[in-house]
């Protein structure tokens, strides 16, 4: 099974951030826009429609997802895809200062985990790594680290392909979700734990990117108001059958 695709960062302000996820808070969209536009200044932020966090994850386009939760918040998209999540610490700090921020970028096309935790805008752990390759590895382990460090969580190959001499003793993607789940109460790949919130379950607003001189129109919100309800409709409506589409497997399996 492959693992999910993710690109996300939380901006925390809050001892137990998993509790205030599992009361199911709303999105706040008008600071969720506020959030996404400290992120892309340059740019006339329309939206597009409410969706769910997994489906933003997984996204591969060229819009920004942001959801605000009082003193939870989180963005995802394609500027947090790095090997070096080290050089976004002043970045992050002028988006939203918090007490924590912390970062998940996993891409099961090449297998590459990252992840990262700034506190009060100093980092104080990140990885990034392939299989074969640690491409970050800033500050020390936290305790959720030491079962895949201690081989409890080994990578596994798919059939015919050879391990590599110096291949870590884990899947890079398992443990960046890992840390999601330790420091949010989630991860994407499915199964999810009994203790796992779900993903799908968490409201982001799902932003289009326009150039700094586009003027939003009337029609541009009564659209996104549409597609919001359309979107709920169908998410309230009896569960289809069709199985989730994965991202593809190349050397490694997922976990």
């Amino acid at each position: 099974m492959a693992s999910a695709r993710a690109a996300t960062v939380w901006f925390i302000d809050s001892d137990d951030p998993a509790s205030i996820l599992r009361t199911g808070p709303a999105n706040d969209s008008q600071h969720a826009h506020q959030l996404a536009c400290a992120v892309f200044g340059d740019s006339v932020l329309v939206p597009l429609v409410d969706t769910d966090l997994a489906t933003a994850a997984a996204a591969r386009d060229t819009h920004v997802y942001a959801g605000f939760y009082g003193p939870l918040a989180v963005v995802s998209c394609s500027l947090f895809e790095t090997k070096a999540p080290s050089t976004l610490t002043r970045a992050l700090a002028r988006i939203r200062p918090s007490a924590t921020t912390t970062l998940l970028y996993a891409e099961p096309d090449t297998s590459l985990g990252v992840f990262a935790r700034w506190e009060s805008g100093t980092l104080r752990r990140s990885f990034a790594a392939d299989p074969v390759t640690i491409h970050e590895d800033h500050g020390l382990p936290f305790t959720f680290e030491k079962p895949f460090w201690g081989g409890e969580h080994p990578l596994s190959h798919a059939e015919g392909v050879p391990t590599a001499p110096m291949s870590l003793p884990f899947h890079p993607a398992h443990l960046a979700e890992e840390s999601n789940r330790a420091w949010l109460g989630f991860r994407y790949t499915h199964p999810l734990a009994e203790s796992d919130l779900d993903p799908s379950s968490i409201t982001v607003t799902c932003f289009a990117l326009h150039p700094a001189e586009y003027e939003p129109t009337t029609a541009d919100y009564d659209n996104y108001r549409a597609a919001t309800a359309s979107r709920t409709q169908e998410r309230t409506a009896p569960p289809d059958e069709h199985a989730r589409k994965r991202g593809r497997i190349r050397e490694y399996f997922g976990f």
